[in-house]
């Protein structure tokens, strides 16, 4: 950003100071033709364009301190105070008031066509300190869904005739799942327990014997 501002100051400068260079290259060729008389619009273009390329001319002379950017900003504040402090020229003289008038005018011109690359400056300052969003995290890897093996779909198979409970059948505490249309091993039941294909009724004891049924995401490992 701090490049393509000063690379449009240096621009702006060179049209302003070309546009003055112009105005007087005019003024003394009028002069020079003794058959003309010098006219007052003349005069004037001199006067306004030399106001106009004044603040851009302490721009360029100033450029040879390096840090260009502060440069033109210390300028445009040093500027700015003294408009604000200055009062009217009161000379007897209305060519001195004018000359006053059109400097000022001048420098109010520099200000104005100048407040947009302030303004792009600073929002590239905050921007530069402002932190770097996050990245976004990484979507969750799907866990795909276990599948039961063939002993265990055969208890679901099972479970889903109906008449499974589970039971204790010492006072050991040994417990057995009983099921009317073949075994279904703990250790296999377990495995259907922790994985959310069964239910089992606890509102019973072990001695009273425990129903078992299946769950949906039981019925869905049954054959179609």
């Amino acid at each position: 950003m701090q490049a393509k501002v000063i690379e449009i100051l240096t621009s702006l400068a060179g049209t302003r100071i070309e546009a003055e260079d112009k105005a007087r290259k005019a003024l003394a060729a009028e002069a020079a033709d003794m058959t003309k008389g010098l006219t007052s619009y003349s005069i004037r273009s001199v006067m306004e364009k030399t106001a106009d390329a004044m603040p851009w001319r302490l721009l360029m002379e100033d450029q040879g301190d390096g840090e260009q950017i502060k440069v033109f900003l210390k300028l445009r504040k040093r500027l700015t105070s003294q408009l604000i402090n200055t009062t009217s020229s009161s000379s007897s003289c209305t060519i001195v008031n004018e000359q006053d008038r059109l400097k000022w005018d001048g420098v109010r011109r520099f200000l104005q066509d100048t407040d947009y690359l302030v303004s792009a400056l600073e929002a590239a300052e905050r921007a530069a300190e402002e932190p770097a969003p996050a990245p976004e995290p990484e979507p969750a890897k799907s866990v795909p869904a276990r599948r039961p093996t063939p002993a265990q779909r055969k208890a679901l198979e099972l479970i889903a005739q109906g008449g499974v409970a589970r039971s204790q059948f010492s006072l050991r505490g040994r417990e057995r799942i009983s099921s009317d249309n073949g075994t279904i091993y703990a250790d296999t039941f377990d495995v259907l327990l922790r994985e959310g294909w069964v239910t089992l009724d606890s509102s019973k004891s072990l001695f009273q014997g425990q129903s078992i049924g299946l769950t949906e995401a039981g019925r869905a490992h049954l054959p179609a």
